[in-house]
This record gives C-alpha cells, structure tokens and sequence, in this order.
C-alpha cells in the first residue's frame, strides 16, 4: 500500500479498535487498527509495522482512543533500521518510528 492511502485511511478512521505490540526475532512489531466514528465496532484498516523504535503513548485508554491527526512520513536521515516515522499530530497521544509497514483496507 502506498504511503498517502495509509494516511488516507487513517484520516478516514481515527478510533483505535485494536493495538497490539509483540516481540518477533528480536524486534518489535506494532499492529494497528483503526475504525471509524461513524461506526466504531467496524474495523477498517489494519497496519503493521516492523521493526518498531521509540514508542511513546499518552492519554490512551479510560474509553474510545482517537488519533485525530495520524501522519506516516517517510524519513532520510540515514538512522539504521529507521525509514518512517508515525505521529498523531493533533494531540500526541502516539509517535514512534519503524523501518516497514504493510495495510489491509478492509472496506476494499
């Protein structure tokens, strides 16, 4: 998926259904998925990413999470194992970095 759909669909879905985050060969994969406020039980994207660093959370949870603002851009400072960066703009509520990404449109 291309890097302006995912911030497509994160502007199109803003509620946090789910966050999970695990330990896979030694690194750090984030899955997220976000849905809608129109219909917040409706999941309607998925993300992964891979290779997780940096993770900040604030104000999360005690009911619905929303990341108003969610931007991915891509970075070029030459970090090792770091290409993207993903902030909520609006409220900080998350921001981390992460080398890939994969997404699942589940309207599509």
């Amino acid at each position: 998926m291309e890097l302006s759909r995912l911030n497509e669909l994160f502007f199109e879905n803003n509620c946090v259904a789910s966050m999970k985050l695990e330990v896979v060969d030694f690194k750090y994969k984030l899955t997220l998925t976000m849905s809608s406020t129109r219909d917040p039980e409706t999941e309607g994207v998925t993300a992964v990413f891979h290779d997780v660093s940096a993770l900040n959370l604030s104000g999360f949870g005690g009911g619905l999470t929303q990341f108003m603002d969610l931007v991915v851009t891509r970075i070029g400072d030459g970090l090792d194992r770091i290409r993207y960066e993903l902030r909520d703009i609006e409220d900080e509520k998350i921001a981390f970095y992460f080398f890939t990404f994969s997404a699942l449109d589940h309207k599509a």
